[in-house]
Order: structure tokens, then C-alpha cells, then sequence
């Protein structure tokens, strides 16, 4: 979508607050959303993998119809069920050949483009995470490019930085969030591609190993970028950002008095705060002198 639409009323009392979004799946979602899970399972034969990955009850597999028994599946006692089921979806339609249709002409793709536009036009909290595997939660897209960029430039270097950023990703706005484990991610996915670039004979290189290396070298590294002076400017930056995704990950040892869980707010910032030095340290914004 280029533009996001706003209702009449809004426009007309010139209201430019961002819409709240819904969480699990509001009535007005829920047609169009089973709908579309409707139209996945008749296209491919994942109505047995979704109902195994997930537990679900064995009334769906051994109904009439268990393509229509799962996609107007509910659980009282789950409101995030059905939520859990497209996901599962995704996780599926992922593992179907994308050259190919399925019995009624229906790609993967179509189908992944078909929900996105109906999570987005519903204001949902949802949407197709970058893999198309799965569904995350929906963040600013200014955020999302800047990820998909140090996704693009690490996988020129290494595709192990790439690799861990996206789990970190995923471990922070998935549909069931991993703090910790979106933390950790962060952490590697900066260690896999500064650690060849400044410790490229360390027997046992670490992020934090990278951050003395810098922090005691800044006279022999500059960015790309200018100073006020017109020089090139000094990493400092660079190393702050290194003592800030290190320092913040309290979880790393435990029993220690600063010992404490991953917040979810610490983890997003670690994400991005990983996206960026990834992003620098691939494309060269750090450099020797």
C-alpha cells in the first residue's frame, strides 16, 4: 500500500493519530481472515500439519469437511488460536514449491499478498513477517526497511549475520515473543560480522572482544562520515552502541547482583540497535585509516 487510507469522519475533523491496532481477531477480521485460511487448505494439504504442529482437536480431522472444520476452528479458551493457526499457515504454505499453483490457481505467494492486504486494511497487529513464514507483529516500516537493508548488506559478508538478525527479529515481534532469545540473536548477529572484520585472528572472538578493540583503538579506525570539522569523524559512536547491546544483556550470566530477565522494550532496541551496526560494519561506514 502507498498511502494509509483514513475513514470520512476522520478526514473531515482532521484527525491524523495512528489507528489502534487489533489484537487477536476481532469480528471484523474474522470472516475475511477464515476466508482465506479456507482458501489455503483447499489449495494445499496442510489442514493435517496445522492440526499436529498445533494439538488441535482430533474432531477437526475426523469432521466431514476438516478444511472448513479448521478454518472456523475457535477456543474460548485461546483467543490467540486462530491467530496460531494462520501463522502455522504460513509456516506451511513456506515449504510449497513458489513456481507452482495450487488446485485452484492459487499460488503461495497470491496467497500471502491476499492476507497481508487484509491484515493491513484491517488495522490488524499482524502481519506477514520479512521470511513469509509466519506472521509477526506489525512495527513501523521505516524499521522494517532499515532491518531488510542490514538483512540485505549481511548476507553479502556472511550469511550467518543475516541469519541471526532475522531470528532476532522474529524472537522479538513474533506472535509469541522470546526476549531473551531476541537478544541473543542481536548480539550474534553483530558478533558474525565484526568479529572477522576486527578480530580476524582471535581464537575465541566475542562482541565484547570487538568492543575493547575499538574502544582502545579509536585513534586507528574513522566513518565515512564527516565531522564538523569536515574530517572524517571518529567511532565513538560506533563504540557506545557496542557498550549499549553489551552491557544490556543482563541475562547473559546468572546469580550475578545485575542479574535480571530481558525486557521486551530492551530486546526490540537490541534488535535495531543490531540492524545498525550490522548494517555499518557490512558496508564499510567503520574503516581503518
Amino acid at each position: 500500500m502507498t498511502r494509509t487510507w483514513r475513514r470520512l469522519t476522520d478526514r473531515l475533523n482532521g484527525k491524523h493519530e495512528a489507528e489502534v491496532l487489533y489484537e487477536e481477531l476481532p469480528d471484523h477480521l474474522a470472516v475475511p481472515v477464515r476466508h482465506w485460511a479456507l482458501q489455503v487448505v483447499q489449495n494445499y494439504r496442510l489442514v493435517g500439519l496445522v492440526c499436529l504442529r498445533l494439538r488441535l482437536p482430533s474432531r477437526i480431522l475426523s469432521s466431514r469437511s476438516p478444511e472448513e472444520a479448521l478454518a472456523n476452528h475457535e477456543d474460548r479458551s485461546n483467543p490467540m488460536i486462530f491467530i496460531e493457526i494462520v501463522d502455522a499457515l504460513l509456516a506451511g504454505l513456506a515449504d510449497a514449491n513458489p513456481y507452482t499453483s495450487g488446485r485452484y490457481g492459487l499460488s503461495p505467494n497470491d496467497l500471502r499478498v491476499e492476507l497481508d492486504v487484509i491484515l493491513t486494511e484491517g488495522g490488524s497487529a499482524y502481519t506477514v513477517n520479512p521470511d513469509r513464514d509466519g506472521l509477526c507483529r506489525r512495527v513501523d516500516e521505516t524499521l522494517r526497511q532499515a532491518l531488510t537493508a542490514a538483512v540485505q548488506a549481511a548476507d553479502k559478508q556472511t550469511k550467518d549475520a543475516s541469519t541471526h538478525l532475522r531470528e532476532a527479529f522474529s524472537a522479538a515481534y513474533g506472535i509469541s515473543p522470546n526476549p531473551s532469545a531476541a537478544y541473543s540473536h542481536s548480539v550474534k548477529a553483530v558478533e558474525a560480522i565484526a568479529n572477522p572484520v576486527f578480530l580476524p585472528k582471535s581464537p575465541e572472538p566475542t562482541l565484547g572482544a570487538v568492543r575493547s578493540t575499538l574502544d582502545q583503538g579509536r585513534a586507528k579506525y574513522e566513518m565515512v562520515v564527516q565531522d564538523r570539522t569536515g574530517d572524517p569523524a571518529g567511532i565513538n559512536a560506533v563504540v557506545e552502541l557496542l557498550n549499549l547491546l553489551w552491557h544490556g544483556q543482563r541475562d547473559r550470566h546468572a546469580g550475578g547482583p545485575t542479574s535480571r530477565p530481558v525486557t521486551q522494550e530492551a530486546a526490540e532496541t537490541a534488535v535495531h540497535t543490531a540492524a545498525l551496526l550490522v548494517h555499518w560494519i557490512a558496508t564499510g561506514v567503520i574503516r581503518k585509516k
